[in-house]
């Protein structure tokens, strides 16, 4: 009896060897365990002192670091510091002034704030160097663009700047990236007084979503584990989101097609341009006092250079132009005299496979713009020919 129980299947007792094959396979499993292990314990290693000498991969991000882009009144903002003030003004390497001729304001996107160049390739800073140059006057110029603003966060701005800088011209550059943010990033997000007029522009929730997360995976313990939460939610997580939010990424859409085939394809967008346009025009008139205090000033893009290819319309400064032609406000395209300065060179002036001007392009609008202003006023407004 006590042999027919030591033979039954699965029966161990003390003398139970196991097949080589089950050692074999232990060994094995005990071996991957423990590399792994080992393993683990010198990425976690690894990866705090990347985070203290460097780091080359962020994994310690503090909420107050990350948290203060965001703007329930503009969407978002500068952080002040570095090249902006607390009011989002770019700064300069050369002040203001304590005397000016005259003050302008200048709103606008990346083109107006300036990429690829240091603080003094920007429009406002060409257009002071040019009257300095010119005329001898010397203008205060204040330059409150960010990038991926457009009109209906240039409401919100002006409800706030023209109080604050009291100036004696607002220059508002618009563009072909406009139409689509109007429509596809901000119009959703408007909030609005009792006439209808946009009062502020909340956040993008696909960003808040992105903060929040970048916060949420490097909040771990394990350095590792902060890793791979992090890898995985820029990678993964985000990207998914972010292309449910903006199913259109091309930021240009409506600009590579005939004009009359954007009118008709995209009339919703353009209609609701014109509409913000005619917002932020009576905004600022209601605050500046006079159409002459106003100027819309547009910028081409390659596209509006060339004759073949990838060639764009001008849907949006024809817009542009209706608006301030129903205002009585001036408008300035620098495309014709661009093109005319430019010639067969024209890729030369703008960043290779990128929308916005070089430093070479920038400086060659913001002399544009600055010849179009003298031209444009009177002498003694501080901005005309000196008598």
């Amino acid at each position: 009896m006590k042999t027919l129980l030591n033979e039954r299947p699965g029966a161990s007792g003390a003398g139970e060897t196991m097949s080589p094959k089950s050692v074999r396979l232990r060994s094995v499993i005990l071996l991957l365990m423990v590399n792994i292990l080992v393993t683990g314990c010198l990425a976690e290693v690894v990866l705090r002192v990347q985070q203290k000498l460097g780091p080359l991969y962020n994994l310690d991000l503090r909420p107050e670091e990350i948290l203060i882009g965001l703007s329930d009144e503009l969407n978002h903002v500068h952080p002040p510091g570095g090249d902006w003030d607390r009011n989002g003004f770019r700064k300069m390497s050369e002040p203001n002034a304590q005397e000016c001729a005259a003050t302008i304001l200048f709103m606008g996107d990346s083109f107006m704030e300036g990429v690829g160049g240091g603080n003094d390739d920007t429009v406002p800073v060409h257009v002071r160097n040019f009257f300095r140059q010119a005329s001898g006057k010397e203008l205060c110029v204040f330059n409150a663009a960010c990038s991926s603003y457009s009109p209906s966060i240039f409401v919100a701005q002006a409800k706030t700047l023209i109080p604050l800088v009291k100036p004696d011209l607002v220059v508002i550059d618009v563009d072909e990236t406009d139409l689509y943010d109007d429509y596809y990033r901000y119009r959703k997000l408007a909030m609005r007084d009792g006439s209808g007029s946009i009062v502020s522009i909340r956040p993008t929730p696909v960003a808040a979503q992105f903060q929040h997360g970048l916060i949420e995976s490097t909040s771990k313990t394990l350095y590792l584990h902060r890793f791979i939460a992090k890898l995985y939610f820029t990678k993964i997580t985000y990207p998914r989101s972010f292309a449910r939010y903006y199913p259109n990424t091309d930021i240009v859409w409506a600009s590579r097609l005939p004009a009359a085939e954007a009118r008709q394809r995209y009339a919703d967008a353009i209609e609701n341009f014109d509409a913000t346009l005619d917002d932020l025009t009576k905004t600022v008139l209601t605050r500046m006092g006079s159409a002459d205090r106003l100027v819309y000033v547009h910028h081409p893009h390659l596209g509006h250079l060339k004759t073949e290819g990838d060639v764009f319309n001008d849907v949006v400064a024809s817009t542009v132009r209706e608006v301030a032609s129903r205002h009585r406000v001036r408008f300035f395209d620098a495309t014709e005299s661009l093109k005319a300065q430019f010639g067969e060179a024209a890729e030369s002036y703008y960043l290779p496979n990128d929308l916005h001007f070089n430093p070479a392009g920038t400086r060659a609008y913001g002399i544009a713009v600055a010849k179009y202003l003298a031209g444009s006023f009177a002498a003694d407004s501080g901005l005309g020919p000196a008598r």
